[in-house]
């Protein structure tokens, strides 16, 4: 125990050393808590703005099966999440978005937005569409065509109407891109990202067992980007 004591204090003095060398306006304290990393993170999240977290590399089967106190948060954080990976952060680009027409992808946009205001960058709010008929692409592509296009026609609506609510009480001078993708909502920011600083998803909130069983959209987002990703719920009521 005290060999642990010992240890934990040194990362810490380490990391503020760190921090003191990249941002010395920043005022950074530190805590040694015992418990597993989630719970203690959680615990600190009731009165944070953020937590940060780092991402240790594992696939998406393995982050399944195995779990990760990254994966765990998403779950339990009261606050966003941003998860990092091991390389280099980027420090240019524009922000990526996923937009779904729920109140947490308008609520993803709203901080989206924010965070772009902060880093003097724009917003890719990315809306994806699926039309799976793969008989009726063959038998009559006329129709399938004009499907097609008035499920694209909806996508790009529903970030205009994200856009419009999420910029009513802070109408922050940003620079918005939609861009609607064909395929699944995970794979449409994945691929819309690869020059992002930052990618923002929204949590739907099911329950834990749902969660773990069905998996989500932020979940392989997570798990599968190169950039940082911030996880965003709704704020408290």
């Amino acid at each position: 125990m005290k060999w642990f004591i010992e240890f934990s204090g040194q990362v810490l003095d380490a990391a503020a050393a760190r921090v003191r060398e990249l941002a010395p306006e920043l005022t950074c304290t530190i805590l040694s808590e015992m418990g597993h990393p989630a719970a203690v993170l959680e615990a600190a999240s009731e009165t944070a703005d953020a937590v940060v977290v780092g991402r240790r590399g594992l696939g998406s089967a393995e982050s399944a099966l195995l779990g990760s106190v990254s994966n765990r948060l998403t779950i339990q954080a009261k606050c966003p999440l941003v998860v990092v990976g091991e390389g280099k952060l980027p420090a240019t680009g524009p922000i990526v978005v996923g937009v779904d027409g729920s109140e947490f992808g308008t609520n993803a946009l709203r901080y989206a937005i924010a965070e772009a205001a902060l880093r003097k960058t724009s917003v890719r709010a990315v809306a994806a569409y699926d039309v799976l008929l793969p008989a009726l692409r063959v038998a009559d592509p006329e129709l399938v065509a004009r499907m097609q296009a008035d499920v694209e026609a909806a996508a790009a609506d529903t970030i205009t109407r994200a856009l419009d609510e999420a910029q009513e009480t802070d109408p922050a001078s940003v620079s918005v891109d939609p861009v609607v993708v064909e395929g699944s909502a995970a794979e449409a920011i994945l691929g819309q990202a690869e020059d992002a600083q930052l990618i923002v998803v929204g949590t739907h909130g099911k329950s834990l067992v749902r969660r773990i069983l069905l998996g989500s959209v932020s979940r392989q987002v997570l798990n599968d980007a190169d950039q940082p990703v911030a996880v965003i719920d709704l704020p408290d009521s």
